[in-house]
């Protein structure tokens, strides 16, 4: 499923070249709950927040209008943390206080660059974990999962509390939080590169704009909030929050010397779509978030920085959240450790894609999952839906406590997923001929 059709040469080449550099630093920013309906770039939204400095980002880096997260956030930053897909690790949905976290014998990103990098010196996760439960590694997940500083909180910041009021770690310590948490973050993110010695790799994810849905301190966001609670009226808040995160994103960058800003590699990603509550029409909102619909699992991802060449375009390739794993090693300089007898890896890199103008593509197909409860052996226990595509089609399979069954859909002629050709029977030869590989790809990929 992943096989490259990159040339081994013209790989090498990338390779070879990013190894005699200096190597730049790595920032890694992840949004929460943003599909590309929200992004002003995309222009796929009839009513996108304003975000200038992550279009800034897109007008001068690589936007990748084809990349999958999973249809839930931890799901997605185990993905990212491992380079490999839900049904590897276990984690489906949400992590729980007490259910399923990311295992211990998990190989992470921290812990590959931290081991096999020449260069990297400093690795710091800001933000928003969520991999992690009361018992596996409690306090100090992040830091025993090869993070050498880890601030941030370890869930969602809940309806119990507020984003000027939460509940915060610093490296094992808890305690009480008063700064409004997407500007927190970005303190947090510039003492951590302010303090580091060599090239450092960061990741910043922002809580924002999960909900509770609130308004920010005025100075972050200009797009009007009408005077009601913002439970009845999510939608402006919410684009409010994704300004508010976009602002201090440019405040970072400018708070950066302009050397650091030249020598570092920036990924912009979202861990998955937009909110059922916030969609709006032409997007559905029985297609949002928590669905492998493309509402679900569709999501931003922008690279800017010294590794990309030919900037100031798009790219239409399939990409997972999982091949973020692979490319911040090539960009870090590191080496991924052979796979285990009966391990896998489903990391693909974007390396060449920052390369080169008209890469060929790495994946034929992508795949993304929702399941649960949060354990290897729940699978199928629950409501239980995954995904695959290739550039044209699609296949649903849905089963767990209801019947199995599947939707198939024509993505280049029906993009908002309308007309499921299994239900309808609308059925042509190419289609059924593409239902029956894709069935079978994935029945492959997961059994």
């Amino acid at each position: 499923m992943t096989a490259s059709r990159f040339t081994a040469a013209a790989a090498a080449l990338a390779l070879s070249a990013l190894a005699t550099a200096q190597v730049p630093n790595t920032l890694l920013i992840i949004a929460d709950d943003v599909g590309v309906d929200m992004v002003s770039c995309y222009d796929e939204g009839p009513d996108p927040a304003v975000t200038p400095n992550i279009d800034r980002l897109a007008r001068e880096g690589v936007l990748f209008r084809n990349a999958w997260a999973n249809p839930a956030c931890s799901p997605t930053r185990a993905q990212i943390q491992t380079g490999r897909y839900s049904f590897r690790t276990g984690i489906g949905m949400i992590v729980g206080t007490t259910g399923w976290a990311l295992q211990l014998s998990e190989n992470t990103l921290a812990e590959v660059v931290s081991t096999s990098s020449p260069s990297v010196t400093d690795l710091g996760y800001v933000g928003k974990w969520h991999l992690s439960n009361g018992g596996t590694g409690a306090l100090m997940a992040p830091n025993i999962q090869g993070w050498d500083s880890f601030t941030g909180t370890l869930g969602n910041i809940t309806p119990l509390h507020a984003f000027d009021n939460y509940p915060k770690v610093t490296d094992g310590t808890a305690y009480m939080s008063t700064t409004y948490a997407t500007t927190d973050q970005v303190d947090d993110t510039l003492a951590f590169i302010n303090q580091s010695q060599g090239p450092w790799m960061c990741v910043l994810a922002f809580n924002a704009p999960h909900s509770p849905y609130h308004e920010p301190p005025a100075h972050l966001y200009h797009s009007p909030t009408p005077a009601i609670d913002p439970r009845y009226e999510p939608r402006p808040f919410y684009k409010a929050m994704i300004e508010a995160v976009d602002t201090e994103m440019g405040r970072l960058l400018a708070s950066l010397p302009p050397e650091t800003v030249a020598n570092t590699n920036i990924i912009f990603m979202a861990d998955n779509g937009t909110p059922s509550e916030v969609s709006m029409a032409p997007f559905i909102p029985e297609h949002a978030k928590l669905t492998c619909y493309e509402g679900g699992v569709n999501v931003p991802l922008i690279a800017w920085g010294p590794d990309v060449n030919h900037p100031g375009r798009e790219e239409d390739a399939l990409v997972s959240a999982t091949d973020l794993f692979a490319t911040i090693v090539d960009l870090t300089g590191a080496t991924a450790p052979p796979v285990a007898a009966g391990d896998a890896s489903d990391s693909v890199s974007l390396l060449p894609y920052l390369k080169f103008a008209n890469a060929p593509h790495q994946r034929e197909t992508v795949y993304a999952e929702y399941f649960g409860p949060n354990s290897p052996t729940g699978y199928g226990v629950t409501h239980t839906s995954r995904t695959i595509r290739n550039e044209r089609w699609k296949l649903i399979e849905f089963s767990g406590n209801t019947p199995q069954r599947y939707e198939f859909y024509d993505l280049q002629s029906d993009p908002f997923e309308t007309l499921d050709m299994v239900s309808t029977r609308l059925w042509t030869l190419q289609a059924f001929s593409a239902f029956r590989d894709l069935r079978s790809e994935m029945a492959n990929l997961v059994n």
